[in-house]
Parts: C-alpha cells; sequence; structure tokens
C-alpha cells in the first residue's frame, strides 16, 4: 500500500513540476523526483514476482517440474518487464507508451486480484457472498486472526484495493 501511495505523490510531483517556475532548476528536480516515485509501485510489484519464483517445492513428477519451470519463466518475464519499464519512465524515455503500458499493465492485475464485484451477488433479496473468496494480504491486530473476518469485512477489502488499485493506475 506504501508503494502505490508513492507512485501517485510521484505522479502529483510530475503534475507540479509543470506549475513550478523553472529558472533555478526546481521544476527539473520535482519532475525527477516524480519520474523516481512513480515505478515505486511496479518495482515492488516485481520484487515479490521474483520472490515467488524462487519459493516453489521440490517437485514429484514430470509435470509438476514443467509447470513450475513454466511459472519460474513468467516470473522471471514480468520481473525483467516490469523494472525495464519502471527504468524507462524513471530515465523519461518513451514515458508515455511506457507509463500506459504499466498502467494497462496495473488494471489488469488489480482487475485480477481484487474483483470484489465476482464474490457477492443478490438472491432473495438478501446479499450472498462465495464462500471460496479469498483473503487478501492484511495487517491485523495480534488478537485478531483472518478466520474471524466475516465475509463482509472480506469483501469490503477485496473493493477497498481494487479502488486504491484504479486509483494508483490512474496516477
Amino acid at each position: 500500500v506504501v508503494a502505490e501511495s508513492l507512485s501517485i505523490v510521484g505522479g502529483l510531483l510530475l503534475l507540479r513540476a509543470h506549475l513550478v517556475a523553472s529558472s533555478e532548476g526546481v521544476g527539473a528536480r520535482t519532475q525527477l523526483v516524480g519520474r523516481l516515485l512513480i515505478p515505486a509501485m511496479y518495482v515492488y510489484y516485481a520484487g515479490q514476482f521474483l520472490f515467488s519464483a524462487f519459493t516453489y517445492d521440490e517437485t514429484s513428477n514430470f509435470s509438476s517440474y514443467v509447470a513450475s519451470l513454466s511459472m519460474f519463466l513468467i516470473n522471471t518475464i514480468l520481473f525483467v518487464g516490469l523494472v525495464a519499464g519502471s527504468a524507462l519512465v524513471a530515465a523519461g524515455l518513451r514515458s508515455r507508451a511506457v507509463a500506459l503500458v504499466l498502467a494497462l499493465f496495473s488494471l489488469a492485475f488489480v482487475f485480477f486480484q481484487h474483483s470484489f464485484f465476482r464474490y457477492v451477488w443478490l438472491e432473495g433479496g438478501d446479499w450472498k457472498y462465495d464462500e471460496d473468496m479469498p483473503i487478501p494480504k492484511v495487517a491485523l491486530p495480534e488478537d485478531v486472526s483472518p478466520t474471524d473476518l466475516t465475509m463482509a469485512e472480506i469483501l469490503d477489502l477485496h473493493r477497498y484495493y481494487f479502488f486504491l488499485g484504479l486509483s494508483s493506475s490512474g496516477a
């Protein structure tokens, strides 16, 4: 969540850089800081992909091995693409095209990860929840476990992360 907030701040700094007087180089420095902060979210996700690529268990048959190898390759390609795109945005090279691709990737990720509208429906005047709804990663107080959350609270978490992801993609 912090990385997404840093990306939003980076976008706001880029907008601000056009309004700041550039006579003393303040506008250029503001633009540089904004360009460095925008890819923070993508570098964070790239680190998550890289970490998940190295956490696979040993396999017991050939099909499991091929499946884990293909996931490793997908994670590696995503990692390289996100880091390369973030570097291009930070350097200002083809930044609009790369930023558009990164925003589309971010939208796809948000719709895949936190599509809250798939987990609830109205049936007979009552809201029904999908019992297989995944619990998003969230920091909870010590006396609360993830199993203590109600389905409505889990749905609210998905809704919050969905709209946070939408605003981060727009930045």
